[in-house]
């Protein structure tokens, strides 16, 4: 806040007085000249007056300070010009003040009435008159009224009146400085306000034409709008936007109906705080723009309006649709992602369920997909890919949804199903299509799918079950040949939860049991001897039960547990075999059951060939059990090279459970098998049941004129032996010659003979 004195009025800043002084310069070089004019033209006016004291001595006293002050005045006047500066109009004004004291004093030493009135009067004008600071006011007027004073009084004789005439002039000069002081302060405050005034006029408008060039520059258009809709402003944005004539209220809601549109526009038509809605907004030339709007009321000139923001979101719009479309599509096939797949199961699930309809759900895997990768290139597999999706659109009906869940595996959903003869022709038009042979290049590719069905609501009744089943049925698929469409059937959940539960149990014992070879000789039936054994899994948990291989037998066939099992099973054999080589004993040969999923590894017959050269083990005493389910399918060609090549390193092939599956009799021609093992369910009831004594009696005519010793498995008493060796079997294991033991006991069944009538149980 801006100091005043509280003694003259004026500004304590120096420099805010002489800014105060200057700004009145014009006005104080004005009020001089009209002072020194006016003082000029009285003064020559009482001149004439002054005539009256011709005769007496005050006439040669009076005329002359008269016609001084007159001349002096004008010759300030003539100075005016020079009053450049404020401390000039001073000088001059107080030069003229001096002079003008001086010649009324004089004249007032007549004492006549009018003296009076001047020594009262000339003061007052040196106060608030003269044009000067207040040290100019009341040194003038205090100058003046003591120099008048001196004039009226000095003269002799001494008035009687003098002490009463100084008393009166001090008691004015008090009230003078008084006065003088407020209205230095007054004129100060007025000033200072005046200069506020004008610094906040020139603030405002510089303000207000930096918000124009503002308003005008923002890159996003805004629009000052009537409640109506009407246009009032619009910044250059705007203008390239919206054109001139760019209307606010042509607006519409994304994705929202009429009332909802119409919503928004009453909200901007009643002055409400709108923030970042996003709706779209005509622009110029028809062109529709998706925009955030954001709009505030505002008063302009009295005026109710809306001011409106309009950030165009039109690319973010299309690159969220964009990536929206890519999050849900296929980048390879173009179909339909798992996630797209899976949002329109769950909105086809509640349809169905509130139109009691029908739905199924396929699942689609390309068998032999690695395989084809692997061999014809990845192009090839893309290819192939590509030329799945497109058979499945061209084999659904129109607004079924195709989708590609990932790798190799495909998904149709089947909407609108009345019967099971709609679903039969379709599935029949997939299987016709995914089945024709694809050419790619110089190539073609055998492309064979399998196919899991399952039905809404008849299988399942929420699409987590509905999934699980259809991929239930496709694992059923794959595993009963491949190249087929199952449908889901309760059977098929018992049988998965069955082996499910197998699994979990395998990996349970891997951590808690692991595997370990139990040995369960194997007996020339000719002489009784014990001419090698066959390693049998045992998982023996800590409180001493044991896990038979019946226990997890989904295991073997399962791609890691298989792997992680066998690879222990050999380990030990060959350790077990070392150690026995070792110790001198002569066990012959370990026969140890091989799954499909390792014979399907082309790295099979490596591994087991360098594990053996590493433990020093001869390939003659290990023999390899295959059932007939590996010579079936596509990698039959694998298991036939690894059979090749471990044969042809001294490695025995028998072939297990030989009857029991679909193996042919080429297959004994194609593969190099060894040695034939008869399935113990045919040896169990062979006394009894003639069809199976016909089967054993078969098998073994076959393998005597093949060539191919045989094994029986099962042997549990003197007449199945009986029997067995009267049919010319070469070897027999079972209960009979003893059961399955840890490798801590074959020294003590090797060491077991007996004559073949006495052959017992050991």
């Amino acid at each position: 806040m801006t100091q005043l004195s509280t003694i003259t009025g004026e500004f304590n800043n120096p420099d805010r007085e002489a800014a105060f002084q200057a700004d009145r310069l014009p006005e104080s070089r004005r009020h001089a000249r009209m002072l020194f004019l006016l003082s000029a033209i009285l003064n020559a006016l009482f001149l004439f007056s002054d005539w009256r004291f011709a005769g007496t001595p005050h006439f040669w006293v009076a005329v002359p300070a008269r016609i001084a002050v007159v001349l002096w005045s004008l010759a300030c006047l003539s100075l005016c010009r020079r009053m450049v500066h404020f401390r000039a109009v001073e000088r001059i004004c107080f030069s003229w003040q001096f002079v003008t004291a001086v010649g009324v004093a004089f004249l007032v030493s007549s004492r006549s009435d009018i003296a009076i009135f001047v020594l009262v009067m000339l003061p007052l004008i040196f106060y608030l008159v003269v044009p000067t600071s207040f040290r100019g006011n009341v040194g003038g007027g205090l100058g003046c009224a003591a120099l008048l004073l001196a004039g009226y009084l000095v003269p002799a004789p001494f008035a009687p009146t003098a002490p009463g005439m100084v008393m009166a002039v001090l008691i004015l000069h008090c009230g003078m400085w008084i006065a003088i002081a407020r209205t230095n302060r007054l004129q100060r405050q007025e000033w200072t306000a005046s200069q506020m005034a004008q610094t906040a006029r020139a603030a405002l408008a510089a303000n207000g034409e930096t918000l124009e060039r503002m308003f005008m520059s923002v890159p996003i258009p805004l629009l000052v709008t009537r409640p109506d809709g009407t246009v009032v402003r619009f910044n250059d944005a705007a203008a390239r936007t919206f054109g001139g004539d760019g209307d606010i209220s042509r607006v519409h809601v994304l994705g929202e109906g009429s009332a909802a549109q119409a919503s928004l526009r009453d909200r901007i038509a009643n002055g409400q705080a709108i923030d970042n809605a996003e709706c779209r907004i005509v622009a110029k030339g028809g062109a529709v723009h998706d925009v955030l709007l954001a709009s505030r009321p505002l008063v302009i000139r009295g005026e109710d309006c809306i001011l409106s923001s309009i950030v165009d979101i039109t690319a973010r719009k299309e690159a969220e649709r964009h990536l929206a479309h890519l999050a849900m599509t296929d980048a390879l096939t173009g179909l339909a992602n798992r996630s797209h797949f899976m949002a329109t199961l769950a909105q086809a699930s509640a349809a169905t369920g509130r139109s009691g309809g029908q739905m199924a759900v396929v699942l689609i895997d390309v068998d032999e997909f690695k395989r084809i990768n692997d061999s014809a290139g990845h192009d090839a597999g893309d290819a192939l890919l590509c030329a799945v999706a497109e058979r499945l659109r061209d084999s659904v009906r129109p607004g079924d949804l195709v989708a590609r869940m990932g790798g190799d595996e495909f998904a149709v959903l089947l909407t609108r199903l009345r019967t099971a003869c709609d679903l039969d022709v379709i599935l029949s038009r997939m299987t016709g299509q995914l089945h024709r042979p694809l050419n790619h290049g110089t190539r073609d590719i055998d492309c064979r799918v399998s196919m899991g069905v399952a039905l809404f609501p008849e299988h399942a009744g929420d699409i987590a079950d509905l999934m699980k089943h259809a991929d239930i049925a496709l694992y059923e698929a794959k595993n009963g040949g491949r190249g087929r469409a199952c449908i889901f059937e309760p059977g098929l959940l018992e049988r998965w939860q069955r082996e499910a539960r197998m699994l979990e149990r395998a990996r349970d014992a891997l951590v808690h049991a692991p595997p370990a070879p139990w040995y369960q000789p194997k007996v020339d039936l000719a002489s009784g001897r014990v001419i090698g054994f066959e390693a049998l899994l045992r998982c023996v948990r800590p409180d001493g039960s044991i896990i038979m291989p019946g226990e997890i037998a989904a295991a073997f066939e399962h791609s890691e547990l298989g792997r992680v099992i066998t690879e222990r099973m050999l380990a030990q054999v060959l350790a077990d075999c070392r150690r026995w080589q070792d110790q001198g004993i002569e066990f012959g040969h370990v026969a140890i059951n091989v799954p499909g999923v390792e014979l399907h590894d082309s790295s099979f017959p490596d591994r087991l060939l360098n594990a053996l050269d590493a433990t020093g083990v001869a390939p003659r005493h290990i023999e390899l059990e295959v059932t007939e389910s590996v010579f079936l399918g596509r990698n039959a060609e694998v298991v036939e090279r690894s059979l090749h090549r471990l044969s042809a390193a001294g490695i025995s092939i028998a072939l297990d459970d030989f009857g029991t599956g679909y193996a042919s009799l080429s297959h004994l021609k194609q593969f190099p098998i060894d040695i034939i093992k008869i399935d113990q369910r045919f040896v169990r009831d062979l006394e009894t049941d003639p069809d199976d004594a016909a089967i054993v009696r078969t098998v073994l005519n076959l393998a005597y004129s093949l060539g191919i010793r045989t094994v029986a498995e099962g042997v549990e008493n003197l007449r199945q032996l009986d029997y067995l060796r009267a049919g010319g079997c070469h070897f027999g294991q079972g209960f009979h010659f003893g059961a399955a033991a840890p490798a801590s006991e074959v020294r003590a069944m090797l060491e077991l003979r007996r004559p073949m009538g006495a052959v017992g149980p050991a």
